[in-house]
């Protein structure tokens, strides 16, 4: 095989590694590109390696021998599928690496909120213990997650080891069938009933046409009062301000998220204001997947379908 050039041009997103490649390689790197220095720093490379950027005309006449995008993540919304399929350009994403990792982290938002968490720490630390009168100090209701209906919407990887993760804490799992969905496959709960049977509604599904804003006022007045939401899939799952109306009414009980609508969002996203003003609401930003050992695995599947797609062995193509 002749000596074959990959760039990397969002290394920040990946562990401190170097990349072992089966093949004469003609490595480069770089540690984060903007879209403008990527459409014109980036020439004649075999393979690219992206997280968020995009492969665009521009792009595509600057390596016109380009045969794999080989993507850090797993969505792939961002990625002009027909247009590299035009140019003979095969992309693969990185798959099964960190279904434990984002299912913990939506298990972390969901017991920290029925604990209300955020309040009984903040009032430690503000001396409300200290200077009371009683050897305890409760500064905000407490529930418990045994006992109570956990709706999952998404039954892939994260879904169902965050349903495995809850029925350890006693709690009972349904999944929710797609809404408006014509007819209710064995093992789901039509849509409605699901979210109106639902203590905490944990989302874990794709964003596309059919999802986008799903969860929105209908769905809100749908819920039990007093109940969460959590939201490690997409931002764009949730209509911002119907959630916030939500919130505000105390129509929900709290809302956990690690994803927003805009990535990195503004300072004054409604969301996060709204994360300002009420303890009730956590959000993190968009880490569910980078646990070390996430890290590591990512980093190996990444290396992995480098080495086996240029080598003619399909590996996880899009």
């Amino acid at each position: 095989m002749s000596t074959l050039k990959v760039t990397c041009a969002e290394k920040y997103v990946l562990i401190d590694q170097a990349f072992q490649f089966d093949f004469p390689v003609q490595y480069s790197e770089f540690q984060q590109l903007n879209q403008e220095q990527f459409q014109t720093q980036v020439h004649d490379q075999d393979v690219i390696i992206i997280s968020d950027l995009n492969v665009n005309e521009q792009v595509l006449a600057n390596n016109p021998n380009l045969k794999l995008l080989a993507l850090c993540s797993t969505g792939f919304n961002h990625v002009n599928l027909p247009l590299l399929k035009q140019h003979g350009v095969q992309v693969c994403n990185i798959r099964g690496y960190a279904g434990d990792a984002v299912a913990e982290h939506a298990f972390t938002l969901m017991i920290n909120l029925i604990k209300n968490f955020n309040q009984q720490v903040d009032g430690v630390k503000q001396g409300l213990w200290s200077t009371g009168n009683s050897s305890f100090f409760l500064a905000a209701p407490m529930g418990e997650l045994k006992n109570k209906t956990l709706t999952i919407m998404g039954k892939g990887e994260i879904g169902l080891s965050l349903a495995q993760k809850a029925e350890a804490f006693g709690m009972k799992v349904i999944f929710s069938e797609r809404k408006n969905a014509a007819q209710c496959r064995d093992g789901y709960v039509p849509f409605e009933q699901a979210v109106q049977q639902a203590d905490i509604l944990s989302l874990h599904c794709e964003l596309n046409a059919e999802t986008q804003h799903m969860i929105d006022a209908a769905v809100f007045n749908l819920m039990k009062y007093k109940s969460i939401l959590i939201n490690v899939g997409r931002g764009g799952l949730v209509h911002d301000a119907d959630l916030i109306t939500a919130i505000e009414s105390k129509k929900i009980a709290g809302f956990g998220a690690d994803v927003l609508n805009q990535e990195p969002p503004a300072d004054d996203h409604p969301l996060l204001q709204l994360q300002r003003q009420h303890a009730n609401v956590m959000i993190t930003g968009h880490i569910a997947w980078g646990t070390n050992e996430a890290q590591q695995r990512l980093f190996d599947i990444l290396q992995s379908n480098i080495n086996q797609n240029m080598q003619g062995v399909e590996q996880n193509l899009v």
